[in-house]
């Protein structure tokens, strides 16, 4: 039985420019009772077997539609993925700013929630939901996918293309000081936030404190031995009780807790 998500390329050059990867999570049978932990890229899921997918939180169920996604959070949503049954799953990861020209809508409004594309107007992935769903094998439903996102891809505004490239050089390296970062790019802290708002879903502040969370993350996961004073220096936190203050945030829980207990979806696969 293979629980590890399967990472596929995006073929089609256009669609490069917004989505990261396809994946795909296919198992026999699981009994998945895990959580949701803030991911710094928007994940919509097609659910392909006849299994459902819930969410639980604050003792409340929901049964999720065949087609869903998690908007970016600035916290630790204390939300449980439960699956029980047969999974099949195919994934698309976005670009962190790849999302809106699919939904034509500003990213901020789907911020700390889980939804189906039902709840945002886009039946018509649920009919993409089924044509996948009848496609014969992986390579198929992933040719099927990129045609129907490309018919739903809309032509890029000029503002899009530049918050692109201002996102770019903001993200290439460790975390930034936004301050002398819009000093260098003629840019005020306020239309800076706008963007991000717009075209990411949380503002320049908190995703840049989300993504140096998921380095921090990434290292810990990785390396499970790791001293945390010295990931805490390596992603520039003040000391180790601030790094640990920030993973818990995030998380729920301190980074020991953790890895010792693998209570969630990312112990399964990696989406980042």
């Amino acid at each position: 039985m293979n629980n590890e998500i399967t990472r596929h390329p995006v073929v089609n050059p256009i669609l490069r420019k917004y989505i990261k990867f396809f994946w795909t999570l296919t198992i026999d049978y699981i009994d998945l009772n895990v959580s949701l932990i803030p991911q710094q890229n928007i994940n919509i899921r097609f659910n392909l077997s006849e299994t459902q997918h819930y969410f639980k939180r604050n003792n409340l169920q929901k049964r999720l539609d065949e087609v869903y996604f998690m908007g970016l959070h600035n916290h630790h949503p204390s939300t449980k993925l439960l699956v029980n049954g047969k999974v099949d799953v195919l994934g698309i990861c976005f670009q962190p700013d790849g999302v809106y020209p699919f939904f034509k809508t500003p990213l901020s409004e789907f911020s700390n929630h889980i939804l189906g594309v039902t709840d945002i107007g886009l039946s018509n992935f649920l009919e993409i939901n089924q044509r996948l769903k009848e496609a014969s094998n992986t390579t198929t439903r992933l040719d099927l996918l990129e045609e129907e996102l490309l018919k739903s891809l809309r032509e890029s505004s000029k503002t899009a293309e530049n918050f692109h490239q201002i996102f770019l050089t903001a993200s290439n390296g460790k975390p930034i000081n936004l301050n002398e970062f819009c000093r260098s790019n003629n840019l005020s802290l306020r239309q800076l936030e706008r963007l991000y708002l717009k075209y990411i879903g949380l503002p320049a502040s908190t995703y840049n404190t989300l993504r140096r969370f998921h380095g921090s993350m990434n290292q810990v996961l990785q390396t499970e031995q790791s001293k945390l004073s010295d990931v805490a220096y390596d992603y520039d936190y003040f000391d180790q009780t601030h790094f640990i203050r920030e993973f818990k945030r995030f998380t729920g829980t301190s980074p020991k807790s953790f890895l010792k207990t693998k209570d969630s979806i990312l112990h399964i696969g990696e989406l980042v």
